[in-house]
C-alpha cells in the first residue's frame, strides 16, 4: 500500500514552501513555517487521529525527511 502522504510529498512542486517545514496528510499540506515541532503540533491538533509526514522543503538538493 503506497503511502498518499509521500506519493504526494514526490509528486508535486511545493516550492512554495521551500526552506520551510511543512505537515503532509494524504494530498495536502496541513501546516507549515519554520519550527517542525510547532508545525507538528498544528497538524496533530488540526488531524489528532493522523501522523502527518513531516518534510523540510529545501532551499536547494538537501532532503530532510521525517516519518513517525
Amino acid at each position: 500500500m503506497k503511502d498518499k502522504s509521500y506519493e504526494f510529498y514526490i509528486n508535486n512542486d511545493l516550492a512554495e514552501y521551500s526552506g520551510k517545514w511543512v505537515a503532509i496528510i494524504d494530498e495536502e499540506v496541513v501546516a507549515n513555517g519554520d519550527n517542525a515541532k510547532i508545525v507538528l503540533e498544528e497538524a496533530l491538533k488540526k488531524y489528532p487521529e493522523r501522523m502527518p509526514l513531516l518534510a523540510k522543503i529545501p532551499k536547494q538538493e538537501i532532503l530532510i525527511l521525517f516519518r513517525f
